[in-house]
């Protein structure tokens, strides 16, 4: 506060209204408005995003899950962008936007990390911009709009989308929001020629959204059932029907436009290739899906739980334009969970376009009980808001923890992985590195890969310890790559290792070694974290198929703090007797 003579006013953003005197102690302030929307709207955003991401920035390495393939992408379509639309035909995808994009990015910045991530905090400051735009769009306050952005950078698909690198979800996202606010500002403008210009526009983008990932789809059904909202609004409002009109008339005709591309340029159908194929709907799939889907919502956002509950029994009562940003948040919430219904993994990044919808729901809501708290007419509503605004905050605090053991957890893999190749680059020439894994996961085409485009060595061969390399090596030395994990928090951001095939990988290292063995690297990073498990409280209620049991460790409670730990260690391999494995060591594959 500051006290101006026996005045005390809020140090907020103000304007004097007597300018011959602005700060004596005979003013009168007021907020202005304009500033303090300004401030919201941009300053906000870039501020939010900068401290979230600033321990990232301050560790920046590239990730062995997609990263190496983006930077051989990136530099291969660089001067041949038309390539972008036949990339990895095998795999079913149509997705060039995405390429296109972080070729431009490679393009620009090139192979460093820390310019990647700098384009991440541009990403996440734009997406938060366009987040305040759209609630202030739908009538919301700066209030609500303040907690729909703290709610959403600090929420845990936040963290994984934006601590790494290569992710479809940010830029998914700005596409479509641009396409929503250009469609919104086509329905008010009143020159035929920019009105023109923002329906072009709105429909690119929705273009390069649909071609940025294929769950982009669901739009098209989210903007129908926000036309239904419209048509059945007893409220009903022009301008929101002819947005929700003409975004809906932009959705179908964008759909169209990518099928006529995709037929075009995709090899094979949706449902024939590698990846693609498991969009397909299988009871089996679906169950253990749905029962991750429900533990990472408990784990990420429970404090969405009594805004609900209240956003139900209250939703007839609130204002109109309250009303109008629950229910639209509500449909986007329901249809980005119902997208991922059919995939064999839940990944937390996933959920970044339901955190997205969430964050509005839950600042709508939570700034109502607010309002309620103060200006109920009778104590007992306002008992109950303030119980409401007390649980909601209370369940939110779950999701900063977890949120933050993720990144650190983040921040542990990759810095032990960018020290792995460091070392691996330093090894003779034509030299052969074999991973020891018990599955042949991501890091066997990623770890070539950074190699080649970070360090410059396309001559080290990386095989996978199933395949028959280690005989027969008389002019090449070999090498075997061994990771070490210990302690986890379950679930967290995506690791290829898993920490119960670390006993078996060492096991047939031993075999594999005997006692010749070398260790000539290795590397352990450490990290203590701080769990709050909050759904393993479903384990005990789910039954198959709608259980997964790698989500429900026995040897855990809901509160824990364990110190985690993951690393590499690396063998030579001196003699090619001791080097050849046992015929009965089959590393089991991912099915």
């Amino acid at each position: 506060m500051y006290s101006s003579g026996s005045r005390s006013v809020s140090s907020r953003i103000v304007r004097p209204v007597d300018r011959a005197a602005p700060w004596g102690p005979d003013s009168v302030y007021r907020l202005d408005p304009m500033r303090y929307r300004a401030i919201v709207e941009w300053f906000a955003p870039g501020a939010l995003a900068m401290l979230v991401m600033l321990p990232r920035l301050a560790s920046p390495q590239f990730g062995l899950l997609d990263d190496g393939l983006t930077l051989q992408t990136g530099r291969e379509t660089v001067g041949r962008w038309a390539s972008v639309l036949g990339l990895i035909p095998e795999t079913g995808r149509f997705f060039p936007a995405y390429w296109l994009v972080y070729s431009v990015v490679f393009a620009l910045v090139g192979p460093r990390p820390l310019a990647f991530f700098a384009v991440n905090v541009l990403l996440f400051a734009g997406l938060l911009a366009l987040l305040a735009r759209l609630v202030r769009l739908g009538g919301g306050s700066p209030a609500q709009t303040i907690l729909t952005l703290v709610l959403f950078a600090t929420c845990g698909p936040a963290i994984e989308a934006f601590y790494t690198l290569s992710k479809a979800e940010p830029l998914l996202l700005v596409w479509i929001g641009l396409s929503v606010l250009a469609a919104a500002a086509s329905t008010r403008e009143a020159a035929p020629a920019r009105r023109v210009a923002l329906i072009i526009a709105s429909g690119l983008a929705l273009v390069f959204a649909y071609a940025t990932k294929e769950t982009s789809a669901i739009v098209l059904p989210i903007s129908l059932a926000w036309l239904a909202i419209e048509r059945g609004s007893r409220a009903a409002r022009p301008g929101w029907g002819r947005f929700a009109m003409t975004y809906a008339a932009l959705n179908v005709a964008a759909g169209a436009v990518f099928v006529v591309l995709r037929w075009r340029y995709a090899a094979r159908a949706l449902g024939e290739g590698a990846y693609t194929r498991a969009y397909a709907l299988r009871l089996e799939t679906l169950g253990p899906a749905l029962f991750r889907i429900g533990a990472w919502l408990i784990r990420d956002v429970l404090f969405l739980a009594p805004l609900v509950l209240i956003a139900i029994v209250t939703i007839r009562a609130a204002p109109a334009d309250s009303r109008r940003l629950m229910m639209y948040a509500g449909v986007w919430m329901l249809a980005w969970l119902a997208v991922y219904a059919p995939w064999p993994a839940t990944f937390e990044y996933y959920l970044l376009p339901f955190a997205f919808g969430a964050s509005i729901f839950g600042g709508v809501v939570a700034h109502d009980l607010w309002r309620r708290c103060r200006l109920a007419s009778s104590s007992a509503a306002r008992r109950l808001a303030w119980s409401a605004l007390a649980a909601t905050a209370l369940l939110w605090l779950p999701g900063i923890v977890n949120a933050a053991a993720d990144a650190r957890v983040q921040l542990v893999v990759d810095r032990a992985n960018a020290e792995l190749v460091d070392f691996l680059a330093r090894l003779p020439r034509s030299s052969r590195i074999v991973l020891n894994s018990t599955s042949a996961n991501e890091y066997l085409s990623e770890l070539p890969l950074h190699l080649a485009e970070l360090k410059r060595r396309p001559d080290l061969v990386v095989q996978h310890v199933g395949a028959a390399v280690l005989s027969g090596h008389t002019t090449r030395d070999v090498f075997v790559a061994t990771a070490m994990i210990q302690q986890p928090p379950g679930p967290t951001v995506r690791i290829a290792v898993h920490e119960a095939g670390v006993p078996r990988d060492a096991k047939r290292l031993a075999e594999m070694l005997g006692t010749s063995g070398d260790a000539v690297y290795t590397t352990e990073r450490r990290a203590r974290v701080v769990e709050i498990a909050m759904h393993r409280l479903l384990c005990p209620l789910a039954r198959a198929p709608f259980v997964d049991p790698t989500y429900c460790p026995g040897d855990r409670g809901i509160f824990t703090a364990r110190t985690f730990a993951y690393g590499w260690r690396v063998d030579r391999v001196p003699e090619p007797s001791a080097a050849r494995p046992r015929s009965d060591i089959r590393p089991e594959r991912p099915a």
